[in-house]
């Protein structure tokens, strides 16, 4: 089966059949990860709780807060991602960084933080072009910091925060 395909029929089916498609993706068995990616495609409130029970299962627990992503309760995916932020998974904290910052729910900015010390290169350029996002000034010097970290990717998305943090 290629899953590619079947994302395309689904997000096709959820432009003409919204309920149809929701329907299909709570029938799809084959695969979990590919059943929760599916259904969070739907941003549908009513599966906030199968998309939360995800994140219990470290294999799906990336794919799970991907599709809470999409969930229309601003508070309730910004405290999911929050809890998020010290997962094992470095990949999992970068989403969740990422989150935080799109809701740029009230302290998002000292919540993110601490990721400028993280071990992990990649999720410290997510923090550097997600601190930029949020155009809250008192991130400059966690910036400026990481303009000398060690890695040369974290450096450059340093750079190109500052510069989303500095646009009016």
């Amino acid at each position: 089966m290629d899953a590619s395909l079947l994302v395309d029929d689904i997000e096709a089916l959820v432009e003409d059949d919204p309920e149809g498609s929701r329907t299909a993706d709570w029938a799809f068995a084959d695969d979990e990860g590919i059943r929760l990616r599916l259904i969070g495609f739907l941003g549908d409130p009513r599966d906030f709780d199968v998309l939360a029970a995800g994140l219990a299962d470290p294999q799906l627990r990336y794919t799970a807060l991907e599709g809470l992503a999409n969930q229309p309760d601003a508070g309730r995916v910004d405290a999911v991602a929050r809890s998020l932020l010290d997962d094992a998974d470095p990949t999992v904290r970068a989403k969740a960084a990422r989150i935080v910052s799109f809701r740029a729910r009230p302290g998002a900015l000292e919540v993110l933080l601490p990721l400028a010390g993280d071990p992990v290169p990649h999720v410290r350029m997510v923090l550097g072009w997600e601190l930029g996002g949020l155009r809250d000034r008192a991130a400059e010097p966690t910036l400026r910091a990481l303009l000398a970290d060690p890695d040369e990717q974290v450096r450059k998305f340093a750079a190109r925060g500052l510069t989303r943090l500095n646009r009016k």
